[in-house]
């Protein structure tokens, strides 16, 4: 892994998460919010970096007001359908106020995919397990002046009591494969006991609550109004 950042990877940090905003939230306080060249369909969201569309993403503010040591889960299922994992993309985001003003001072870059270098994801469904309290050494600090491939241990002691200002899934490495593109999709994202399942009421119509695994359409759109 490259430890000098794309550009396109500083831009995403810089974004703030003011944009459309999807409606799988069970309160007005925890939602998700697609950016750049996002979508949302078939019970998952689908992240694309390519030359067109430099880098996708989805936001969450469950965890938005609380310390980093409170951030109670960070997880997700992924599939990476385009090429592989590579130059820190996949990974989660932890933005984090260090300052107590509110604003956000650098972000923690939490790496998706296998150890050490978070390269060679393979295909179909995957899953992160569970991020919050993991050994691996996935959790970049460098924009606070702690290590490049920090643990979980080492973000707590650095970072613990300071402030999140949101979280964030990104895919932004379209440039490090020789077609141009990266595509992952993520479903299933657990950030702070908040549940992202991306199915919307529509995708149990016409026969597809059978394809999500549900008895009947009426139980599909039970459980999707259940999650967010």
């Amino acid at each position: 892994m490259q430890r000098s950042l794309p550009t396109t990877l500083l831009t995403i940090a810089a974004l703030g998460t003011g944009l459309a905003l999807l409606a799988f939230a069970s309160t007005a306080l925890a939602a998700s919010t697609l950016f750049g060249g996002a979508t949302q369909s078939g019970g998952a969201v689908t992240l694309v970096s390519s030359p067109t569309q430099p880098f996708s993403g989805v936001a969450f503010d469950d965890a938005t007001g609380q310390t980093v040591a409170d951030l109670s889960s960070l997880s997700t299922d992924y599939n990476v359908t385009d090429d592989d994992c590579a130059a820190g993309s996949p990974r989660f985001q932890i933005g984090v106020d260090t300052t107590g003003d509110s604003v956000r001072d650098g972000n923690v870059f939490v790496y998706i995919g296998p150890t050490p270098d978070f390269t060679g994801c393979g295909t179909g469904w995957q899953s992160t397990g569970e991020l919050v309290g993991s050994t691996d050494a996935r959790f970049d600090l460098s924009q606070f002046g702690g290590p490049f491939y920090g643990t979980y241990a080492d973000m707590i002691a650095l970072l613990g009591d300071d402030t999140i200002t949101g979280v964030s899934l990104v895919v932004d490495s379209g440039w490090a494969f020789g077609d141009g593109e990266q595509t992952v999709l993520v479903d299933n994202v657990h950030v702070d006991g908040g549940v992202y399942t991306f199915t919307s009421k529509d995708d149990c119509k016409n026969g597809g609550w059978q394809s999500l695994g549900f008895k009947n359409q009426g139980q599909c759109v039970s459980s999707v109004s259940s999650n967010r």
